[in-house]
């Protein structure tokens, strides 16, 4: 039988015989059940999650599909190294090269009829036009066993009985495959339909809180969820998952479109455009860096925000695989959309070359057939706690899991293993289970340090970062002068002398900051602060990571990536970047935030400089509303520290009135044209 497991193809030989001759015609088909069983998805009687990606029609170098079975099988072969076993083509249905490509690699598909919008039961001319569309697409592709789902397009609203009686019409021609009345109709907001097979959402009903309760994926535009969605509005830990949404249907639930972290852009990707496509965004996006006098960073910017993209895919994706009876992910994506004002969410770019943020192999670590995981309450901890965890193991292979070790090991960046075990574990194939657990008492563990549990079931692998910190006072210098706001007298003591820590507070930074985000920026900053403007709703801060020197001095006792990572939730949450474009070129902050292409501000969450005989820097972080996190008192006391160390030496020297007016001078806002959409987001 044909599966993502063992692709079996077989072809079938019909001869007429006839009096005038003979004809015969050769069909390719595989032989397969695809179907649902509760809330899950199954082939040929086993349970199976998708695994899938979004597909948005690009072609850089053609401007349109490949009609060569290779071409396509080229992309699918590297999807399947990513872990990916699904296809969702949004709004589209590829050549016949697609279907027998994926017939052959063994992916399940999803085309959509070519519609995004309202269905209205009197637009007799459309509604014609997919009627016609569907029973064509039915006709070529219907014995491809790779062809597996179908939607009536994206994002619908609208006249559900005139969906309802196109899926009907559709089924009754071929009930082979599953059908569904469109990918994310509604925002989710309305639930299953009677009458579909499968439900594509981002949340199963509406929203009636901030607490996320009916959200399938993790992130989401400020214009449609409260602060961006879990990842950006929930202390991060590895305990979320969807059960308590999937609850509500009664059908496989598919998150829609997960992701959309973005990514800045890597202006050596322009050399690849060869074709009939030319990146004339890039330009415009590399000339406004260079306005800024950032253009030497934009290298720097683009690795940042990779790896820091990366592990927020991770973490959305472990939220599906850790829900039982889940049915699957599409994600939004695995290369970058171009279009729509530049969506650069890919871990690839569009000519399907990986960025560098993370390595195909760390990805499919988390999105694969069989995935161990942890689950915790916090990446960081005192050393005075003991680490607990709770193993957890998805199980999607073809067979059961019997009597397999499972390997765990705690241990140093370095490699230094601090502890590790191991337990023989059974799971039943399509079963999401706790096997067993982990408690490690961290006392052993003197100074800061980061670490990486790392996990291990026959040969599939997944590891984690963790920060341990000491259980300690936070201790004020005595040679350490703090303060919220720059007075005469402040100016004055700096002025001579003075080692100064300045908290600057939200009321007299408001028109010269961007507000705090954790998660890289929703898809496009042109379009979400349009539609979020629009819908009264709060715009996103915009920005996309932090960059920091990981060798700094500052650092000594609060271990960094140059990127964002976990430890920097609370930092950044309760923080203002503080928009430093009116500094000389040169000028960089100690921990600098990244911006998205739009407006390319060089910002600043701590920077410094020297003032007269003093030494001055500025946090924008209110380190005073994450005391009660182990992070947060090591974040406080670093700084501290820093500040009054020898290694503080600022090079920019200023005097007390320019400091003073800088504070003082509202920033010029830049105009951004929004990019439309097709959704309405008043529903």
């Amino acid at each position: 039988l044909w599966s993502e497991f063992s692709p079996a193809l077989y072809k079938l030989n019909v001869e007429l015989l006839t009096d005038e001759g003979v004809d015969n015609q050769l069909v390719d088909f595989g032989m397969k059940s695809f179907g649902v069983k509760g809330t899950q998805f199954t082939i040929n009687g086993k349970t199976t999650f998708l695994r899938g990606k979004h597909d948005g029609c690009v072609f850089p170098l053609t401007g349109y599909p490949s009609t060569e079975v290779t071409d396509w099988l080229e992309q699918f072969r590297i999807a399947q190294r990513y872990g990916i076993n699904h296809i969702r083509f949004h709004s589209w249905t590829p050549p016949v090269a697609a279907f027998k490509a994926a017939d052959i690699a063994g992916v399940y598909l999803q085309p959509e009829l070519p519609f995004w919008g309202t269905m209205d039961a009197k637009n007799t001319s459309l509604n014609q036009c997919l009627l016609h569309e569907g029973e064509q697409l039915l006709k070529e592709y219907g014995n491809s066993p790779s062809f597996t789902m179908m939607a009536l397009g994206n994002e619908l609203n609208g006249d559900i009985n005139l969906m309802r009686r196109l899926v009907n019409h559709f089924r009754s021609m071929d009930n082979r495959h599953l059908y569904s009345f469109g990918s994310n109709n509604n925002l989710g907001t309305a639930g299953e339909q009677a009458g579909e097979d499968f439900f594509v959402t981002c949340r199963v009903g509406r929203d009636t809180d901030s607490t996320y309760a009916t959200h399938v994926r993790s992130s989401f535009s400020f214009a449609d969820a409260w602060k961006g969605g879990i990842l950006n509005g929930t202390y991060p830990s590895t305990r979320w998952n969807y059960a308590k949404a999937i609850s509500n249907s009664s059908i496989p639930v598919v998150s829609h479109e997960n992701g959309q972290f973005q990514v800045y852009p890597d202006y050596k990707e322009i050399n690849k455009y060869t074709g009939v496509l030319y990146p004339y965004n890039y330009e415009v996006f590399r000339r406004r860096l260079a306005d800024n006098h950032l253009e030497k960073q934009a290298l720097e910017f683009h690795r940042a925000t990779a790896a820091w993209s990366a592990l927020c895919y991770k973490a959305d994706i472990e939220m599906c695989m850790r829900t039982p009876g889940m049915g699957g992910f599409q994600l939004l994506d695995l290369i970058d959309y171009p279009g729509q004002g530049s969506a650069l969410v890919g871990l690839m770019d569009v000519f399907w070359k990986n960025k560098g943020g993370m390595s195909e192999d760390t990805f499919a670590g988390f999105c694969n057939k069989v995935v161990p995981m942890a689950e915790f309450k916090a990446y960081c901890w005192s050393n005075e706690e003991e680490f607990q965890a709770r193993l957890i193991v998805a199980n999607y292979d073809e067979a059961d899991l019997k009597e397999l070790p499972l390997r765990w090991k705690l241990e140093t960046v370095t490699g230094k293993v601090v502890a590790k075990g191991e337990q023989v574990i059974s799971v039943k194939q399509g079963a999401v289970e706790s096997p067993g657990e982990i408690r490690v008492a961290l006392k052993q563990i003197t100074q800061t340090a980061k670490m990486r549990l790392a996990l291990q079931v026959g040969t599939y692998k997944n590891a984690y970062d963790l920060w341990i910190y000491p259980a300690t006072k936070v201790e004020e210098p005595a040679e350490l002068l703090q303060v919220k706001e720059l007075s005469a007298t402040v100016l004055k003591k700096l002025n001579e002398g003075a080692n100064i820590l300045y908290f600057p507070q939200k009321k007299q930074t408001d028109s010269i900051s961007v507000g705090g985000l954790v998660t890289p920026d929703y898809w496009n900053y042109a379009m979400f602060k349009g539609i979020s403007e629009w819908a009264h709703k709060e715009v996103s801060p915009g920005t996309m990571s932090l960059l920091v020197n990981p060798g700094h001095a500052l650092f000594k006792h609060f271990p960094t990536d140059t990127h964002t990572n976990w430890q920097w939730w609370e930092v950044i949450r309760n923080s203002r970047a503080i928009i430093l474009d009116a500094l000389p070129a040169g000028y960089l902050p100690v921990i600098q935030v990244i911006d998205n292409v739009e407006r390319n501000h060089k910002l600043g969450l701590v920077f410094e400089f020297r003032v007269g005989k003093g030494k001055l820097v500025v946090c924008s972080s209110n380190v005073s509303d994450y005391q009660d996190k182990p992070e947060g008192r090591a974040f406080y006391q670093a700084l501290m520290d820093y500040v009054v160390s020898d290694a503080c030496n600022p090079q920019w020297q200023v005097t007390p009135d320019e400091i003073k007016n800088f504070f003082q001078t509202k920033k010029k806002e830049k105009q951004i044209i929004e990019v439309r959409n097709i959704t309405d987001y008043n529903i």
